[in-house]
């Protein structure tokens, strides 16, 4: 997947969630990070993880669905 076809996945999903303005947003390179490798289905680097999951107090795991990556982040709490 390019970097176009991720962002405006990300931005689709925003809006989706009926977030204002998605491109308008400010968020934190992690959070950026993390959704990106999610729609791409990668596993995220462990300084990137220990951010976004200390924020959400969960793990974080790409969910999978006949290789490409689902378009829903799979949480479990945080041991």
């Amino acid at each position: 997947m390019t970097i176009n076809v991720l962002m405006a996945a990300l931005v689709a999903e925003l809006e989706a969630d009926e977030i204002p303005m998605p491109l308008a947003q400010r968020f934190t390179l992690a959070n950026v990070w993390a959704d990106l490798a999610r729609l791409a289905g990668e596993e995220l680097p462990p300084e990137v993880l220990a951010i976004v999951g200390q924020a959400l107090d969960v793990a974080y795991e790409p969910v999978r669905r006949g290789g490409y990556a689902d378009h829903a982040m799979q949480f479990a709490p945080a041991d």
